[in-house]
């Protein structure tokens, strides 16, 4: 496959002021040089202006870059084109390209090419995907991180003390017959267990980075005509909700997707909980306690001008085991007084909001950040992994602790040996220095195709 050249836009096919085209492999200087003006401006890292024909009609007029390997994104020797970003005309070069022996490239081709030739390991590859992808500052932050090898340093850490462990060990083994001990099984719990640690305290990170890429679930909950509704469209910035003075306007779940403290949330508005005769009204009501118990955070919203009602202390209670903002909304209605008033009596510290003209905003916004921080309290030194990475690190922990019971019992140096030599191998296939070539085919078969 890597004696092949492949071709692919690097942009999306929209009309835009410029789109970038991407060719790699061995064939790339040959058929560029065929189907470039100035043929002679070709060099390494140069931008060279010139036309793209096919014969004697003009493609277009384009900027070329080729990148001689291994000194390119992919280690190969590699071309890339910046024309005009109409799809046509995109796609008239392609063809070109692919009538001078370049073929298609698969999703992902060119960053599998970049890992199969040495330029990334395995966690900076699906970086490069994850930062694509990321919809919220920190996955971008997580993603730029993991790319310049975060992870890949981690994970390094851990098993060079797994191989000295594995090597002092074998030494050991090597020169028994002087009855020299180079570790000794005290010494091989201690550092199996600090080990332990390592991975279990890796694992959780990953798995709190995970849970936060996905997004943080927030419920807007309370009575009928609340201002759920109005609230959801000032957060978002836009009228997603339809806002009436008609109670139980909202009868299913709206669910969008914002950015609060450059943490991605999944916010939700519900059907206003109250007792009804109306069917499709009940259905809503019953998802709405569904997704309630499934949320991390709900957004208790009061009518500051009825106050808190009896409804509402009901609805509050069934809130239990929840993290709980409570939101005071309508206070453009009322004064500061009745405010104040409303939260020594209930003795809830809400938060005054206008849904209707913003008041209130920074400080919902500063609110929801801090429980997020609380919640999540290392998020901030978290790593986007999927199910894969935490897959091979469960695997590892039950590795280390079979280690740490077969340090206990004494048994032979050889025998411990070979379940070290298994954990440094598990380890390993993160970062796909052991990688089967269905788990490639799987990971970069999700990237987009151009990376």
């Amino acid at each position: 496959m890597l004696e092949d050249t492949i071709c692919a836009p690097a942009t999306a096919p929209v009309n835009s002021s410029l789109s970038i085209i991407r060719i790699s492999g061995p064939e790339s200087y040959r058929a560029a040089y065929s189907l470039f003006t100035s043929r002679k401006k070709i060099a390494h890292r140069f931008a060279a202006y010139g036309s793209i024909v096919s014969g004697d009609e003009v493609i277009d007029d384009v900027i070329l870059v080729y990148y001689k390997g291994p000194s390119s994104f992919t280690g190969e020797d590699m071309v890339e084109i910046f024309c005009h970003g109409n799809p046509i005309i995109v796609s008239r070069i392609m063809k070109l390209f692919f009538s001078h022996g370049v073929r298609a490239a698969q999703p992902g081709e060119f960053s599998k090419r970049a890992f199969l030739n040495g330029k990334m390991d395995l966690t900076e590859a699906e970086a490069i995907n994850s930062l694509i992808n990321a919809r919220s500052d920190w996955e971008i932050k997580r993603s730029l991180e993991q790319m310049h090898g975060s992870l890949t340093k981690a994970v390094d850490d851990i098993r060079n003390n797994v191989i000295i462990l594995k090597a002092d060990l074998e030494a050991g083994i090597d020169f028994i017959d002087q009855d020299i001990e180079f570790v000794s099984y005290e010494r091989g719990i201690e550092i199996s267990e600090s080990v332990r640690v390592k991975l279990s305290d890796f694992l959780k990170r990953c798995v709190t980075g995970e849970r936060v890429s996905r997004g943080v679930d927030v419920i807007l909950a309370g009575r009928p005509n609340v201002g759920k509704s109005s609230l959801l469209n000032l957060i978002l910035n836009e009228e997603r909700a339809i806002v009436s003075d008609i109670p139980g306007t909202t009868r299913d779940l709206i669910r969008e997707t914002v950015q609060v403290g450059g943490v991605r949330i999944n916010l939700t508005d519900t059907a206003g909980i109250a007792s009804t005769d109306d069917d499709i009204e009940k259905i809503g009501i019953e998802r709405t306690k569904r997704k309630i118990a499934d949320a991390s955070l709900v957004l208790a919203v009061i009518d500051g001008v009825a106050g808190v009602t009896d409804e509402d202390k009901e609805i509050l209670s069934s809130f239990k085991d929840k993290k709980i903002i409570y939101v005071l909304n309508k206070v453009d209605l009322i004064d500061n007084v009745k405010v104040d008033a409303l939260r020594r009596e209930e003795r809830l510290n809400f938060i005054p909001v206008s849904a209707k003209f913003g008041n209130g905003f920074r400080e919902l916004e500063k609110a929801i950040s801090e429980v997020i921080n609380s919640e999540f309290v290392d998020y901030d030194n978290s790593f986007l992994a999927d199910a894969r990475i935490t897959g091979i690190l469960s695997d590892s922990i039950v590795i280390i602790e079979r280690v740490i019971s077969l340090f206990g019992r004494k048994e032979l140096p050889e025998i411990i040996a070979f379940d070290l030599n298994e954990l440094v191998d598990k380890l390993s296939e993160i970062t796909g220095e052991i990688s089967p070539d269905d788990i490639l085919g799987s990971i970069f078969s999700r990237f987009c195709i151009g990376k």
